[in-house]
């Protein structure tokens, strides 16, 4: 066959319709190209949408809150509830815990990404012959992958897991501060009932005498001098009264925010016995303290993760890199094809910029570390000297009250008696009931103190280990 022949052939081919050119095409060919493109299009992600939420989630009762605990137990919530009980359900319900929870899933999708290769480039072109020398049209095509990832892949790799291993720290740590918060109100709650109990009883206590002054001052057996101390007291405690159910309905409001319910609804708390920690076990503690607290393995987990990105960084000097193919057929049907290297020269810039951030970053969440670990220590055995002070303070404050509430019994009976006036029954009873209260707040500070004890050395938690 002469050239002018296949000219004359290529040329009819070219002038052929469409359709008749497709039907040149086998089928198999045909069904192979739309089974790739079809396959490609089913591995797209699609969009779906998701609408905010148009009204608050806080539960109406605590029976709607989760009760489920992760080793299968349910939570009785219309008993009285124990600290321990309270923790739990706020680790599980408490709205910010949920919200940081989904922090998870970003970073579990970044170490996700870290480990997939970014996906090859094809390109094509089409030169149509408009003159000259050529006998057809030119045709080109490239296929090309950059390999950079694979040169940065077990540092972007080890970034992104100490990235989603801090997270889970730091979210380890907000459930552990969180369940001590409810701990702390529940005690606060537990004493505010007790000083309402103390005020209300006070209150009862010095309206009566108070009404029995003023029936002899009526009938003229005493003065008005005699009723001013019954009125002054009951004065004074009914204001206590007051500010106590203030203080009581605050609790309350702060623990339903805690756990997710509504305000204003009773959450009836188990009286605390917290058992109090031996001084060997915070000097155990402390000497593992960057193993077990959760804030200090996130930083810890932090400084791995920016080692990782410098190491990286580092790496990047020479990317990006991309290997590949190339051909094509030119205007006069020669056909070529041949490999495709792309690679950064580190002359002007290496990426010194990027370096030097990544070290300053390094060296910042270094020293972040030691003044969080310093500060740990430091609150810790400060907290255990003023847990020791507490302990006899409240011995002290409840031997006093027990002395004062005898006291003021046999003041009642001798009132009763008329061996006393009410000026002495009033006194009396009032520096019993303010014994009394005093010893229940100091209580309630050595219980909160001990849980916070309890957080800052993260009492409870084992060591973790495997953190660089």
């Amino acid at each position: 066959m002469t050239p002018h022949t296949e000219r004359l052939k290529s040329d009819k081919l070219a002038a052929t319709p469409w359709a008749a050119r497709r039907r040149q095409f086998p089928p198999q060919m045909r069904f192979l190209a739309f089974t790739f493109i079809a396959a490609l299009l089913t591995g797209c992600a699609a969009y779906h949408a998701a609408p905010l939420p148009v009204a608050p989630g806080l539960a109406s009762d605590p029976g709607l809150l989760a009760q489920q605990l992760p080793d299968g137990a349910r939570i009785d919530t219309a008993a009285p509830l124990s600290l321990r009980t309270i923790a739990a359900l706020a680790v599980l319900n408490n709205p910010d815990l949920m919200a940081a929870r989904a922090q998870h899933d970003v970073s579990a999708a970044e170490l996700m990404a870290a480990g997939a290769l970014p996906d090859p480039s094809i390109s094509g072109g089409f030169a149509a012959l408009l003159g000259g020398p050529g006998t057809m049209s030119a045709i080109s095509g490239a296929l090309t992958q950059d390999i950079g990832a694979l040169i940065t892949y077990r540092a972007d790799k080890q970034a992104a897991s100490a990235g989603l291993k801090q997270v889970d720290a730091g979210i380890l740590w907000q459930e552990w501060q969180t369940a001590a918060q409810a701990e702390q109100l529940a005690v606060a709650l537990c004493a505010d009932q007790d000083i309402l109990r103390s005020l209300r009883q006070d209150t009862a206590l010095l309206s009566g005498i108070d009404q029995a002054t003023q029936s002899e001052i009526s009938h003229n057996n005493l003065t008005l001098n005699d009723g001013a101390a019954s009125m002054a007291a009951l004065a004074v405690t009914q204001t206590a009264l007051a500010s106590a159910a203030q203080a009581a309905q605050h609790d309350e409001a702060a623990l339903d925010a805690l756990l997710g319910l509504q305000p204003g609804i009773a959450i009836a708390v188990v009286t605390p016995v917290l058992p109090a920690q031996p001084p060997g076990n915070v000097t155990l503690a402390l000497a593992s303290l960057p193993e077990r607290r959760p804030d200090l393995i996130a930083l810890r987990y932090g400084y791995e993760q920016a080692d990782a990105k410098l190491r990286a960084a580092i790496l990047t000097q020479f990317l990006p890199l991309s290997l590949g193919a190339a051909g094509g057929r030119d205007t006069t049907g020669v056909i070529s094809a041949g490999p495709q290297v792309t690679l950064t020269l580190p002359l002007f810039n290496r990426n010194r910029g990027a370096i030097k951030t990544a070290e300053a970053t390094r060296a910042v969440l270094a020293a972040q570390y030691q003044a969080a670990l310093d500060t740990a220590a430091g609150g810790a055995q400060a907290l255990a000297l003023s847990i020791a002070l507490l302990q006899s303070q409240t011995a002290a404050a409840q031997a006093g009250a027990e002395r004062a509430a005898t006291m003021a019994a046999a003041a009642r009976t001798a009132f009763a008696q008329g061996q006393i006036d009410a000026t002495a029954l009033s006194n009396l009873q009032t520096a019993a009931g303010d014994r009394e209260r005093n010893f229940v707040s100091l209580r309630s500070q050595l219980q909160s103190a001990e849980i916070s004890l309890v957080i800052l050395l993260g009492l409870g938690l084992p060591p973790l280990r495997g953190v660089s």
